[in-house]
């Protein structure tokens, strides 16, 4: 059971800074050229070979159900997350949720301004109810951060993810502009089953800061009572 993943792995050192409990996962971005944190196929499948505690996870954008099959057959993770607008054909859903031998993790990115979901659906709400049917984890991307200091945005995030976890039945995951300062608000206010971070473990983009790991993973850890975990 994980209740805390640090998104954006990119080398061995910063994925045994993690492997230290059960309570935490790592996520490898896989060969996505617009993202600074990927890394390909062959070097997550080196790092996830040597973690022994914490969950690896797979973090890919697919054209295909091929792109999936490869990436858990050449980096054998322990869950696969998938990101990007894969999901909007309904068929790529029913034939996964058909065919996946490992739990499938499905994204959902809420824009910053109008809180409108990537996918399926403008509506979060509508959105996350679908994909709910055919994965076993969602996790939720929000513009957290600066919003979550306006009282106004702060209320409406809530009451987004109250009525999304009202119409899930699958473990929910929040993440989106976390760090160490503002993880416990969020996971008081949300009560998540796990939280997910990348840039906010981070004091030079892309590259992970043992030290703000470290806090972030405490932090979240002081809260554990609250997370039922993944």
């Amino acid at each position: 059971m994980w209740i805390a993943k640090i998104s954006g792995v990119t080398n061995f050192d910063t994925a045994l800074s993690v492997d230290v409990s059960e309570y935490f996962a790592i996520g490898a971005i896989i060969d996505n050229i617009n993202d600074i944190r990927s890394v390909s196929m062959v070097d997550a499948r080196r790092i996830f070979a040597n973690i022994r505690k914490c969950t690896t996870i797979a973090e890919i954008v697919p054209s295909s159900l091929d792109d999936i099959f490869e990436t858990q057959d050449v980096c054998q993770p322990k869950m696969i997350q998938i990101n990007g607008e894969f999901f909007n054909d309904i068929n790529n859903l029913i034939a996964l949720q058909s065919t996946a031998t490992i739990p499938i993790i499905g994204s959902l990115f809420l824009d910053k301004e109008t809180l409108e979901s990537n996918i399926l659906d403008p509506d979060p709400i509508k959105a996350a109810q679908t994909l709910d049917q055919f994965v076993q984890i969602i996790n939720i991307n929000l513009p957290l951060g600066a919003n979550w200091e306006s009282e106004e945005t702060k209320k409406k995030l809530v009451d987004m993810i109250v009525r999304i976890e009202e119409v899930i039945t699958k473990p929910l995951v929040i993440g989106g502009g976390l760090n160490s300062s503002n993880v416990g608000d969020v996971i008081e206010a949300l009560t998540p089953n796990a939280v997910d971070v990348s840039s906010g473990v981070e004091k030079l983009s892309g590259i992970k800061n043992p030290e703000l790991m470290q806090e972030f993973l405490q932090a979240v850890y002081d809260h554990k009572e609250l997370l039922e975990g993944v």
